[in-house]
């Protein structure tokens, strides 16, 4: 029997979504207050993908992830996405180790191009849990066993 934290997991995803229109909805990231935003927008996506992961790798069963990149592959591996989403995906989370250890040295054009060009993956990644969970665990009720 899987325990999969549902509820979590979907407010994650909605989090997730939350930090996908604010990267959408800015498109200069001049100041210091607007760096410092792009900085933990494009973290926390990271976060969530990682937390995401682990909860579904945890939640069924599937072998356990060796490093970030691992977590994404296990998922491709699992079939709850595409090898092309786990490709952008991967390339995003070259960005993790900068923001979060070498954060003096950000190239915040850069940072912004690079997750801006792929949100359409976070954007699937979002949809490809929600299909997984529902084809995994049924629909939603408001009745608990």
């Amino acid at each position: 029997m899987y325990f999969v934290d549902r509820k979590k997991i979907e407010a994650q995803l909605c989090y997730l979504d939350n930090q996908i229109i604010l990267l959408e909805n800015q498109s200069n990231w001049n100041t210091l207050m607007e760096k410092a935003a792009l900085e933990r927008i494009t973290h926390m996506m990271l976060e969530v993908v990682l937390d995401v992961g682990n909860s579904m790798i945890d939640g069924f069963i599937m072998r356990d992830p060796g490093s970030y990149e691992d977590i994404v592959d296990i998922l491709e591996d699992e079939k709850v996405y595409s090898k092309r989403i786990a490709t952008e995906l991967k390339q995003l989370l070259l960005y993790r180790k900068k923001l979060v250890h070498d954060y003096l040295n950000i190239d915040h054009q850069e940072l912004y191009d690079t997750f801006f060009t792929r949100v359409q993956a976070l954007k699937e990644f979002i949809v490809a849990i929600h299909d997984y969970l529902l084809n995994e665990l049924g629909p939603v009720t408001a009745f608990k066993n």
